[in-house]
C-alpha cells in the first residue's frame, strides 16, 4: 500500500472510530490524538493550508478556540485556564484536519451509520446493566444519571436525537430511495433511541424528541400533503405523551419541574432543583457578565467568579455542587466576555446561514439542535459536548461532493 493511500485510509477509518466510541466516551480522545497524529506525519500542508484559506468560516471556528487562548493571558487561575483549553482542544483540531482534508458524503454517510451502531450498543449495555443489577441488588436503575454512567442524559440524549433526525431525514426526504426493509429498521432503531431517551429523562432531550416527531409530522402534511397519515401520525404522538405520563412518572415529574420552576414567584437561594438552580444561575451569570462585560473574567476564572457571585448570593445549593453556568452563552461571556460571545454567535448563525441557503437539512437541523441545547447547559466545558460538537460541525461544514477522494475506501 501506498504511503499517501494509507493516510488517507487511516483518516477515515480514524473518523470511523470517533463516532463508535463517542456515545461510551471511551477511547474516543484515543483516536482523535492517532487522527491528529496522522494528519502531521501525512505532511502536504501546502495543500491543507490552500484547502483551509478557501473556507472562511474555518477561520471562525479557529478564532473561537484562539479567543480562549488569548483570555489566558489576563486570568489568575492559570491551572484552570489550561485545564479548560485541554477540554477544549477539539475545537481547533476538529475544524484544521477536516476542512484540509474534507471527507466525502458517502463517507459521512458511513459514519453516521456507525455513530448510531455506536448508540445502539451503549444502549444495550446501558439496559443491560440496569436490569442485572434489578435483578441482582434490586436497585432501580432505568432512569436518569442512574441509568446513564458513562455519559451525562442531557449530552446522550443530544447524541441520540441526532441519530433519529439523520434516520428521519432518510426516510422522509428520498422514501423512493429506501427499500421496505431500510425502511423497517429505521423505523424501529428510532423507536428504539426513542424509548432510551425517556430513560435518560434529559428535560431538553424530551422536549426536543416531542419537537422532532411533531415537526416531521407536520413536513409530511404540508410537502407530500399526506393528511391522513399526519393525523393518524399527530394522535400518536399525543397517545406517547399521555402514556409518558401516566406510565413513566419518573419522567414526567423532570418535566413538571420546569413548570413549577417557571411559575415560582419565589427564590429559594438554597435550591438545588436543576430547572430552579438554573434561573437563579442564570442571574447570577447576568450579573458577572455585566461587571466583565469587555473581555470577561478570563479563561480560568469564570468558575471563581461564578462561586464569589453565589456566596454573595447565599447561592448554598450552586455553591455546594460548584455548578458552572449551565448555559453555553453564559458561560462564554463570563469567560472570554463579549468578543468571544460574537464568535460563538459567528460560528453557530453563519454555518446555519450556509446550511438554509444549501439547503443542506442534516446541517440546519444539527446546528439548531445544539444551539437549543447551549440553553441549559454549558456543554463546551465538558469533553463529551466538545467532541460531539466539534467533530459533527467540522464533519457537516466541509463535506465534499468530490467523490474521487474516496480511493477504494
Amino acid at each position: 500500500m501506498k504511503r499517501k493511500e494509507f493516510h488517507i485510509k487511516a483518516h477515515y477509518f480514524l473518523a470511523l472510530a470517533i463516532a463508535l466510541t463517542l456515545p461510551f466516551a471511551r477511547f474516543t480522545a484515543v483516536f482523535i490524538s492517532l487522527l491528529l497524529l496522522n494528519w502531521l506525519i501525512e505532511g502536504d500542508f501546502k495543500s491543507k493550508f490552500q484547502n483551509i484559506a478557501k473556507n472562511k468560516l474555518s477561520f471562525i471556528f479557529i478564532a473561537f478556540f484562539l479567543m480562549h487562548a488569548i483570555g489566558l493571558i489576563y486570568t489568575e487561575n492559570v491551572d484552570s485556564g489550561l485545564f479548560d483549553l485541554q477540554v477544549k482542544l477539539s475545537l481547533l483540531v476538529f475544524p484544521i484536519i477536516i476542512v484540509s482534508r474534507p471527507y466525502t458524503v458517502l463517507q459521512v454517510r458511513n459514519i453516521f451509520v456507525l455513530f448510531i451502531i455506536g448508540g445502539i450498543l451503549c444502549s444495550l449495555f446501558l439496559l443491560s446493566r440496569a436490569v442485572y443489577t434489578y435483578f441482582a441488588f434490586e436497585e432501580n436503575n432505568f432512569f436518569y444519571q442512574a441509568f446513564s454512567f458513562l455519559v451525562h442524559p442531557s449530552y446522550l440524549s443530544m447524541y441520540f436525537n441526532l441519530c433519529i433526525v439523520w434516520l428521519m431525514l432518510k426516510i422522509f426526504q428520498k422514501p423512493r430511495d429506501v427499500n421496505r426493509f431500510t425502511l423497517i429498521v429505521s423505523i424501529l432503531i428510532i423507536l428504539f433511541f426513542s424509548f432510551i431517551i425517556v430513560l435518560l429523562s434529559s428535560k431538553m432531550g424530551l422536549i426536543i424528541l416531542f419537537a422532532l416527531y411533531l415537526g416531521f409530522t407536520i413536513y409530511l402534511v404540508v410537502s407530500r400533503r399526506k393528511y391522513l397519515l399526519g393525523f393518524a401520525g399527530l394522535l400518536l404522538i399525543v397517545a406517547a405523551v399521555f402514556a409518558l405520563f401516566r406510565f413513566v412518572p419518573e419522567a414526567t415529574s423532570r418535566l413538571n419541574s420546569i413548570v413549577t420552576a417557571m411559575s415560582s414567584t419565589t427564590n429559594n437561594q438554597a435550591d438545588s432543583e436543576s430547572t430552579a438552580v438554573r434561573l437563579l444561575i442564570w442571574s447570577a451569570s447576568n450579573q458577572v457578565v455585566s461587571e466583565n462585560l469587555i473581555l470577561g473574567a478570563g479563561t480560568g476564572d469564570a468558575k471563581d467568579v461564578l462561586m464569589a457571585e453565589y456566596a454573595k448570593r447565599g447561592m448554598t445549593g450552586a455553591l455546594e455542587r460548584k455548578l458552572n453556568a449551565h448555559n453555553e452563552y453564559y458561560q462564554v461571556f463570563v469567560s472570554i466576555g463579549l468578543m468571544g460571545f460574537i464568535l460563538l454567535i459567528a460560528s453557530l448563525f453563519l454555518p446555519l446561514y450556509k446550511a438554509f441557503t444549501s439547503s443542506n437539512a442534516i446541517y440546519i437541523l444539527f446546528l439548531l439542535l445544539v444551539i437549543i441545547n447551549f440553553i441549559p447547559e454549558s456543554m463546551l466545558e465538558t469533553q463529551a459536548g466538545v467532541i460531539f460538537y466539534a467533530f459533527f460541525n467540522s464533519l457537516l461544514c466541509f463535506t465534499t461532493s468530490d467523490n474521487t477522494k474516496l480511493t477504494n475506501n
